[in-house]
Order: structure tokens, then sequence, then C-alpha cells
């Protein structure tokens, strides 16, 4: 995985979020009537981009359980963000939709930011939908 590569950081060293956490944290946080199921796929979506990110194999998760996610503390809060922005968008609440996508970028920047000073991968990597932002 990450270790392959003497250049990447042992970053699973640090404090990682499961994706039960994950959820029952957007369940607290944001209550909505999406399924656990559903909520899953929106967890699936990001966690592609991080997976690109650090250049490892993506995960697709089928259950909802203790597996860590692959983004460190603190920068784990960008799925936080990332599935309430999506929770929004689904409701067709623009508003909050545009508030929580905003802070989303943010998250999403400063886990880029912190692969690109730790010298996890070269700032080319960038998916392309957050290039304008940089």
């Amino acid at each position: 995985m990450v270790g392959s590569n003497p250049h990447h950081l042992s970053y699973k060293e640090t404090n990682v979020m499961t994706i039960q956490a994950l959820i029952d944290k957007i369940q607290e946080e944001k209550p909505n009537s999406f399924s656990d199921e559903k909520l899953l796929s929106f967890v699936n979506e990001i966690e592609k981009d991080v997976a690109e990110q650090l250049q490892v194999e993506t995960a697709t998760y089928e259950n909802i359980d203790d597996t860590d996610l692959l983004a460190p503390a603190p920068y784990d809060r960008l799925y936080s963000s990332y599935v309430k922005a999506m929770i929004d968008y689904a409701n067709e609440e623009y508003a909050s939709y545009e508030n929580n996508q905003i802070q989303h970028v943010q998250d999403f920047r400063d886990f880029v930011d912190w692969i690109v000073r730790t010298k996890q991968v070269l700032v080319s990597r960038v998916p392309a939908r957050f290039k304008h932002v940089f």
C-alpha cells in the first residue's frame, strides 16, 4: 500500500476514523432520512479521491463496519463535510449545500497540502474537480 514508496510516510500510525464512526457522526450532526447504504455510497465517492491522492488502490466499501478510512485525523473531516454536502444536494437544500461544499473544498485542500508537504504525492495528482481552487 503506502509503504511501497520510500517517500511515503506511514500515515496510518496516526488516528484514523472508521466507516462506522463516520456514519454515526453524520447521523448525530446532520440527522437525515437516507439509508446507511446511501451514506456509504457517498463515502465511497470521496474515498476514491482520497485514494487517488495517496496513490493507493481505491477500496469500495460494501459494509458499515470498523474498517479504517484512508485519510488520517485531522484531515478525516473531509469525509463528513462531503457527506453533509451530498445530503443537502439530494434534499435540494442548496444554501446549506453551498456552505458544506465550501467547507469540503477547504478540508480537501488541507488534506492535499498535508500530503504534498509530507511528500506523500506530487501536486500534479490533484483531482480535476479541485484544480481551479489551487
